[in-house]
């Protein structure tokens, strides 16, 4: 074959590349490719470092016992891994962790923390208490309300307003019947006095009030807790009330003495501490005693109940010890000076050898093993004012800097002691103003100026609709421009032809 030819194939090869490339570029994607790639999609590679334990709801389960045998905590000396401040200090809550995501509330607001950086992926203006997680949903009680928002942007679902609200949001399916939000307000009279107690029972989908139990006692605070067909909760009074909301009405009420601030749920126990420094362990479905115990010395209290496993009741006191008992006798097994006030609940995790995670006013946080030996301590800048939460080997825990903190194993964390604890920026906020003035406020909007679309619903159209005639005139642009490249592929490869002609 002569060179001739040859260099005139590889001009006419060159010509069609580039007409060719102009036909490929007039082509639209398929509808189910992203990006513009026509790879085969693959499945992310799943990353190591990310958490994949959870804590959806304050003491682990409805039940609210403390005990998660699936986590164990650091075993070493630990570090703090990242902290968070805000610019309101002395209050926040509980957190939850799913999926990742830390859910702190704060009087700034419901925060959504990436759990392993701590950096802000959004925050809703929402001044509650413990959040609870499930199904993708976030209920969080105020002081007015409850209200259920969208785990992953914040956005408000519902909010269902009642009289004063004293009781944090406990998510219960009562005998596969459906899943039901309790909670509890004040009953109140024409001229404001409280008159007793008010168990709400609300549709978790919608919010609607499906029931109500009206309780001759006083008003119930802290955190309810749920089993079978019965919620217990605590009450300013010192007494412990157990609802039947099968039967709509009380089960039964037990006295301890003063201020019962929650308690905690066994297959057949309930049990409880109370400010005069009695615990006890009744009947879960008859209130029956089985046990009581009055701890020693002058005004010693109970401001958080129990965490309990399979054979031991841990209580914090105020005497700064962490008491351990026996679950079925009552009887101290053993005791741990944490030097200071314990005024928050401890947290167990752990299946073959507990351990158990404490804070105290002084701000040590301490973990200790089943026998009462310490495995390690750390100290915060301020009280510890939220019961720890630990996942992953994390303790997720508070103080009063307002400041939420990570501690990880040091070892294995190069930690941030000595750097200053950063407050989020503000750029994720979700005001309460109607910018656009459309009618919606800002963290409801979807579609901020577009006043056609009110709802989730409404943007998720709206997308398609814009993606069909992005998709439109994508194709009539690239038609264009495939037209013009495929003219210039043969215009180019004729006069290269020309040339290799002469």
């Amino acid at each position: 074959m002569s060179a001739l030819h040859t260099r005139r194939q590889l001009l006419s090869m060159l010509g069609a590349t580039v007409a060719w490339s102009g036909v490929a570029a007039a082509t639209p994607n398929s509808p189910s490719e992203t990006g513009g790639s026509t790879a085969t999609p693959t499945a992310a590679p799943t990353d190591p470092d990310q958490p994949i334990g959870t804590h959806r709801t304050s003491g682990v389960t409805p039940a609210r016992a403390g005990y998660n045998a699936d986590e164990s905590p650091p075993e070493a000396a630990v570090s703090r891994q990242w902290c968070v401040g805000t610019d309101a200090a002395n209050r926040q809550s509980e957190v939850a962790v799913v999926d990742g995501t830390v859910l702190s509330a704060t009087p700034e607001g419901l925060r959504a923390l990436d759990a392993r950086t701590g950096e802000r992926q959004w925050r809703a203006r929402i001044d509650g208490g413990p959040p609870t997680v499930r199904d993708g949903r976030v209920y969080v009680g105020t002081g007015d309300a409850v209200s259920c928002l969208g785990d992953d942007s914040g956005r408000e679902l519902w909010t269902r307003r009642l009289s004063r609200v004293t009781a944090e949001p406990l998510l219960l399916d009562v005998d596969g019947q459906g899943l039901t939000v309790f909670t509890a307000a004040k009953r109140m009279d024409e001229d404001g006095a409280t008159t007793g107690a008010v168990l709400h029972a609300l549709d978790a989908e919608t919010g609607e009030t499906a029931y109500r139990i009206q309780g001759d006692t006083d008003s119930i605070y802290g955190t309810l807790a749920g089993r079978g067909t019965h919620v217990y909760g605590g009450t300013t009074a010192g007494t412990v009330i157990a609802f039947d909301v099968e039967a709509r009405g009380v089960a039964w009420k037990v006295d301890l003495g003063e201020y019962v601030n929650s308690v905690a749920v066994t297959g057949e126990t309930v049990f409880a501490g109370s400010h005069t420094g009695v615990v006890a362990a009744l009947d879960r479905t008859t209130g029956e005693e089985r046990w009581r115990t009055t701890l020693e010395g002058d005004d010693v209290e109970v401001r958080a109940r129990p965490a309990v496993t399979a054979d031991t009741v841990y209580v914090a006191a105020t005497d700064g010890n962490l008491y351990a008992f026996d679950r079925e006798t009552g009887a101290e097994r053993w005791r741990f000076d944490g030097g200071a006030r314990l005024s928050q609940r401890p947290a167990v995790v752990g299946a073959d050898a507990p351990s158990v995670v404490f804070g105290s006013d002084a701000g040590n946080v301490f973990s200790v093993d089943g026998s009462g030996d310490m495995q390690w301590t750390h100290q915060l800048r301020d009280r510890v004012n939220t019961p720890p939460v630990v996942v992953d080997g994390i303790v997720y825990v508070g103080d009063d800097t307002g400041r939420l903190y990570a501690l990880a194993n040091a070892e294995s964390n190069p930690g941030s002691d000595g750097a200053s604890c950063r407050t989020p920026t503000k750029t994720a906020e979700r005001e309460r103003r109607d910018t656009d003035g459309d009618g919606v406020v800002n963290r409801r909007d979807y579609a901020p100026r577009d006043a056609a679309v009110q709802s989730e619903h409404d943007h998720r159209n709206s997308v398609r609709r814009s993606a069909n005639e992005d998709e439109g005139a994508g194709f009539l642009l690239g038609t264009g421009v495939g037209a013009g490249a495929s003219l210039l592929g043969v215009g180019l490869g004729y006069l290269l032809w020309g040339r290799s002609d002469e």
